[in-house]
């Protein structure tokens, strides 16, 4: 089934170049389909030097695509040599230098390489432009609003150094500096989109070498995205533990063994997420490559590692997560009841909001990366199909963009980043301290009425005067 379906796709390929057709037929099908001799038990297997004339001559443009398009073709240097001269060089000699495709005209987002079309990187769109445009600068607004109040909160973390390094607001410190990378991260792409992605003019080019950006800025993206969980995780394991086993947490902080726990949650929440994003980054197979045209942050190459590196684990954090935020609550509305006192202080519901804020936008994002990877195999089909009929030339309505236009929203991810600028808002909220606020706020406008009202005093009496 593999051999059938190469030789078809090649045989489409190869209508418009009936000097390649005629020699690198032939010889697939001798390498698919080694020759015997019975009488004498010889096989006659292709060649190397068959090979080499053929991918590197006459069937160049057709054998570059192929590859581009993991059809399998053989690896001329693990071809035997032949021993007799070449089978094909008389007709390659003739026929190199025939070409029936000079006059083909591409779309305006694919370039034409030698004798092929091939989608432009810095123009090409999954998505209609109007769309785009949309999920472009929703996107940026998201980030820069989720960047602002993180940078913020910073500021007021560092103002009030310490507590910075206690229980909660550590765990909060830390999500808020995952926060910065992402915003950052998508801020810097829309400053410049073709510069930092595109490695070349041809976008399979680029997809054959991702960019340093390309790659780190996603393996930046992988970390921080399953530390947010982590940090938000044992946060909420913590809260449940003072929640439900009150004598024992106030026992281990007495004791003062309460920072070495703490310091064990940031070794854990930082180690984590390493092994995944290393893998990312040295194997070709998983690397981290673009998913998302216009270009746009990394992800790793394989569907399957994204689920378990990603997707599971985070499953499995946010549901034991919200397992527990669910009980701690129960069980602090029961005891606010029995005892007839206030469910929750000021400093309690600024941590559930935080609790809150993460666990819509964690359990959005998840949903919307499970939809995506579900259909990753489908897109990425319908794409190279779409990309196959464009290679040899635009015919208006021949070749179907529907079969991949609609399979993702766009505003479906600008969504998750506006629910990121939620999070650091509850976060920002969680540093605030209102209460102070409000008196400064009271002493300047006090402080204002009396200059307003001597400023008034003095002109009636100029005025009188």
């Amino acid at each position: 089934m593999e051999h059938e379906r190469m030789l078809n796709a090649l045989s489409g390929f190869m209508v418009h170049f009936e000097s390649c057709a005629q020699v690198a037929l032939p010889f697939l099908c001798q390498y698919m389909f080694p020759l015997s001799d019975c009488s004498t038990g010889t096989s006659y297997s292709a060649t190397r030097d068959d090979c080499l004339m053929i991918s590197e001559g006459v069937c160049a443009d057709v054998w570059d695509l192929g590859l581009r398009f993991d059809y399998n073709l053989p690896n001329c240097d693990k071809l035997p040599k032949a021993n007799v001269a070449p089978m094909l060089s008389t007709n390659l000699s003739t026929s190199i230098n025939e070409s029936m495709t000079d006059d083909i005209t591409c779309r305006d987002d694919f370039v034409k390489t030698n004798l092929i079309c091939e989608p432009r990187c810095d123009r090409f769109e999954q998505s209609p432009h109007t769309e785009i445009l949309i999920m472009i600068g929703s996107e940026m607004t998201a980030a820069i609003i989720a960047l602002i109040l993180s940078i913020a909160t910073i500021i007021l973390f560092i103002k009030d150094y310490k507590k910075m390094f206690k229980y909660p607001s550590i765990l909060i410190f830390f999500q808020d500096i995952d926060i910065i990378i992402i915003s950052s991260i998508v801020i810097l792409q829309t400053s410049n989109r073709d510069g930092l992605y595109c490695s070349s003019v041809s976008l399979l080019e680029t997809l054959n070498n991702p960019t340093p950006f390309c790659q780190y800025g996603g393996a930046l993206f992988h970390y921080s995205i399953i530390n947010i969980i982590l940090w938000w995780f044992f946060h909420v394991a913590i809260f449940f533990h003072k929640v439900m086993f009150p004598f024992q947490a106030n026992r281990i902080e007495k004791l003062g063994q309460d920072k070495y726990i703490l310091a064990i949650v940031i070794i854990c929440s930082m180690l984590v997420p390493l092994p995944a994003v290393i893998i990312g980054l040295s194997l070709d197979k998983v690397q981290y490559n673009l998913q998302r045209f216009p270009a746009s942050i990394c992800t790793t190459s394989s569907s399957e590692m994204w689920f378990y590196s990603s997707i599971l684990p985070i499953d499995l954090f946010v549901g034991t997560g919200v397992v527990m935020l669910i009980v701690a609550m129960w069980n602090i509305r029961k005891k606010s009841k029995l005892h007839k006192t206030p469910q929750l202080s000021t400093a309690e519901k600024k941590i559930v909001l935080v609790f809150t804020s993460v666990t819509l936008f964690s359990t959005f994002s998840l949903g919307y990366t499970s939809d995506a990877i579900a259909k990753s195999h489908i897109f990425r089909a319908a794409l190279t199909l779409y990309f196959e009929c464009e290679a040899f030339g635009h015919v208006p309505g021949q070749c179907d963009r529907k079969g991949f236009e609609k399979i993702y929203s766009p505003v479906v991810g600008a969504v998750a980043h506006f629910l990121m600028g939620v999070v650091s808002l509850s976060i920002l909220n969680f540093v605030v301290k209102w209460q102070k606020l409000k008196a400064i706020g009271g002493k300047v406008l006090s402080f204002s009425k009396y200059n307003f009202s001597k400023i008034t005093h003095s002109i009636t009496t100029e005025i009188s005067v």
